[in-house]
């Protein structure tokens, strides 16, 4: 066998928007990578096993955000045997398999610094590779497999999609609020404007609604043209709801007292994605949420002024947690870290603590210990429904307490995304867009390590 190199290739696009609609399935078995089997109808392309060991023909990558600017963790990365299936839109119950489909010849996942490294690759012209987390997907082909060595791709040849016509996108709905601009943060990881829409059932990826304002009478920000209310068109009936893969609540700086809480509940119970900021506390300390001890709750603005947070790397009982050092690590390669390893919070907010009696919910980022309250909880997230075992878990909420419009540019007063600052994203947003990419892929319990759907044999 030859020398082993390194081939640095150009990738060539062939992305399709493949969108149907499908409801939400049970799911069984004894771990969330629960599928026996992957979809293996089609025969593996390539498939004939060249003069070297198979492991030795490999492709390696790096993916980022459709911005082209972050790296991402946790990223499914294969070769299709076949041809992909359309994902479905809406909320879904799916295991870490079900989405990742046309017959997987070989899979892996980005670390922490967004690098895959698939083995087995057949080698060959114009093989196919497909990069997704969640319903976030790309397809491209690389030009050319070398057999017996290993095959880089040109860094920066590979982001998710930022419009329809480059790939999937899931469904999201953004009900807007006068106390932040978390609309932006899709704008700022590289989601182009023609994906925000006001219409609900309108053709772009990103749907306003607006929220009830931020308790002066100031109202919230709307699209130019005008978005209905998020109490009348959004969270006011499961049907609403349900057609979106995740829906995003931008705090409005008050106490939403219009919401059909019952209804954001059995959406996130059927597979729905919830993140929550700040005043949005009140639905999960009333309604159908309170009875679940999610943390314990300060009620008003909770305002701490700007402190130093710990990203955390345990789990309640002490024990690793696995995604939160990967979140550790990722901040730091961005260089969002302070010295000592902390990040900077602008404008925190105090309206959650959680302690070992909060067994449903997982903290990512607290206070430190110098903050006017120690550990005050500035995010955290729980898997739905909260009354089915691990492995039937198929939605999930993030709570954060911070605020994309702490240290942005963003003009309120102007239409949605007109608003929106181009640069880059301040510290604690590279947080918020981990999550925001961690809250669409596969549901998994805190205390399991991530890892590649099964491939094909």
């Amino acid at each position: 066998m030859g020398s082993r190199r390194s081939n640095a290739l150009l990738v060539i696009g062939l992305s399709v928007a493949l969108i149907a609609t499908s409801g939400c399935g049970a799911r069984t078995g004894l771990s969330v990578f629960d599928k026996a089997a992957p979809d293996c109808t089609t025969p593996p392309r390539n498939a004939s096993a060249p003069d070297c060991d198979a492991l030795s023909t490999t492709l390696a990558g790096t993916v980022y955000d459709p911005a082209g600017k972050n790296p991402l963790y946790n990223v499914v990365v294969y070769v299709p045997g076949g041809t992909p299936a359309p994902l479905p839109s809406g909320a879904t119950c799916d295991s870490c398999s079900d989405l990742y489909t046309g017959s997987p010849v070989t899979t892996a996942l980005t670390d922490a610094n967004g690098r895959f490294l698939l083995s087995k690759v057949p080698p060959g012209r114009d093989v196919p590779l497909v990069f997704q987390i969640g319903k976030w997907r790309r397809q491209v082909r690389v030009p050319n497999v070398v057999a017996c060595q290993e095959t880089s791709i040109l860094d920066g040849s590979l982001t998710l999609p930022k419009n329809q016509t480059e790939g999937d996108i899931p469904a999201i709905a953004i009900s807007t609020g006068g106390s932040d601009t978390l609309e932006c943060l899709f704008r700022r990881i590289g989601v182009d404007a023609s994906e925000y829409t006001g219409d609900p059932l309108g053709a772009g990826r990103i749907h306003i609604f607006q929220g009830s304002g931020n308790g002066a009478g100031t109202g919230a920000p709307t699209t130019s043209s005008p978005a209905p209310s998020s109490a009348s068109a959004l969270w006011d009936t499961p049907a609403d709801l349900e057609r979106f893969d995740m829906v995003v609540l931008s705090c409005e700086g008050q106490e939403t007292g219009n919401m059909n809480q019952q209804a954001l509940f059995d959406y996130a119970a059927a597979g729905g994605r919830v993140f929550a900021s700040h005043f949005h506390y009140s639905w999960f300390q009333d309604g159908p949420f309170g009875d679940w001890n999610l943390a314990t709750w300060s009620t008003g603005r909770g305002d701490i002024g700007d402190i130093d947070a710990v990203v955390t790397t345990t789990l309640p009982g002490g024990a690793p947690f696995a995604k939160g050092k990967a979140l550790a690590q990722w901040l730091g390669n961005l260089g969002a870290l302070l010295p000592d390893g902390e990040l900077h919070v602008r404008a925190a907010r105090h309206n959650a603590d959680l302690s070992a009696a909060n067994s449903a919910s997982q903290s990512w980022l607290d206070a430190d210990a110098d903050a006017s309250t120690p550990g005050a909880s500035q995010s955290f997230s729980f898997n739905t429904p909260l009354a089915a075992p691990p492995p039937s878990q198929c939605g999930q909420v993030v709570y954060t307490a911070m605020h994309v419009g702490a240290g942005s540019n963003d003009t309120q007063g102007l239409p949605v995304p007109d608003e929106c600052a181009a640069g880059d994203l301040s510290p604690q947003e590279k947080v918020l867009e981990f999550l925001v990419f961690n809250l669409s892929s596969c549901v998994m319990p805190a205390e399991e390590m991530p890892r590649a759907p099964a491939s094909c044999p």
